[in-house]
C-alpha cells in the first residue's frame, strides 16, 4: 500500500508539472498575441469617429458610441470598427455593391468609353461616357480600399480571439495542475503515514493468529 501511494503521488506530480508547463506555454502565446495585435493596430493610427459625426444608423450601435473618439488598439475594437464603421460606410458608396461588381462594371464602361473616343472624341455623349467611367472607377477604388482595411481589421480580431482562447486554456491548465499537485501531496502524506513495520508484522503473523472473539 505504501508503494502504491508513493506511485500515485509521483504520477500525479508528473501530471501536475506537465500541465503547469503547458499552461505557461499557452499563457506566453496568449500574451504575445495580445501585445502583437495591440502594436499592429496602434501603428495604423485609427481613431473612432466622434459621436456627432456618426451616421444616424451608426449612432444606434453601442460599441461605436462607447469607443467614439478613442484610438483603435484592441481586437474587439477592430471588429466593431470593421463591421459597423467601415461596413455601414461602404454601403453608401454605391448602394451596397461590392468591389467586384463595380470594378467589372467600370471595366466594361471604360472599354465602351475608349471605343467612343476613337469614333467620336468630341461628341458630348462620349464625354459623358468618359465621365461616368471615371466616377465608377473611383467608386470601385474606394470600395476596394474599404474592403481591404475591413478584412485586415477582422483578421486582427480573429488573431486576438486565438489569444483569448489561449489565455482561457492556460488558466484551465493551471487549475488542473493545482488539483493534481494537491492530489500528489495527499497521496504522499498517506504513504508517509503508513507504518511498514506494522504491515510486515501482520503478514508474518499469518491467519493462525486470529482475533479473539468475545464470548
Amino acid at each position: 500500500m505504501r508503494k502504491a501511494a508513493f506511485g500515485v503521488a509521483i504520477g500525479l506530480g508528473v501530471l501536475a508539472l506537465s500541465f503547469a508547463v503547458l499552461g505557461l506555454v499557452l499563457n506566453n502565446q496568449a500574451s504575445f498575441s495580445k501585445h502583437y495585435v495591440h502594436d499592429q493596430l496602434a501603428e495604423k493610427q485609427i481613431t473612432f469617429t466622434p459621436v456627432e459625426n456618426l451616421l444616424p444608423n451608426q449612432k444606434t450601435v453601442p460599441c461605436l458610441v462607447e469607443n467614439a473618439g478613442q484610438q483603435l488598439v484592441s481586437g474587439k475594437q477592430a471588429e466593431c470598427y470593421a463591421k459597423y464603421q467601415i461596413g455601414l460606410d461602404l454601403a453608401l458608396i454605391d448602394n451596397g455593391k461590392t468591389y467586384f461588381e463595380d470594378h467589372y462594371a467600370a471595366y466594361l464602361l471604360r472599354v465602351k468609353a475608349q471605343q467612343a473616343l476613337a469614333a467620336a472624341p468630341n461628341d458630348p455623349a462620349t464625354q459623358e461616357l468618359v465621365q461616368q467611367s471615371a466616377q465608377l472607377s473611383q467608386k470601385a477604388e474606394d470600395i476596394f480600399d474599404g474592403e481591404t482595411m475591413r478584412g485586415l481589421l477582422l483578421t486582427a480580431y480573429g488573431f486576438s480571439l486565438l489569444g483569448d482562447k489561449g489565455a482561457t486554456a492556460a488558466l484551465a491548465c493551471f487549475i488542473v495542475a493545482i488539483v493534481m499537485a494537491v492530489g500528489a501531496a495527499v497521496s504522499l502524506g498517506l504513504g508517509l503515514r503508513m507504518d511498514p513495520g506494522r504491515s510486515l508484522q501482520a503478514v508474518k503473523a499469518g491467519p493462525s493468529e486470529a482475533v479473539p472473539v468475545a464470548g
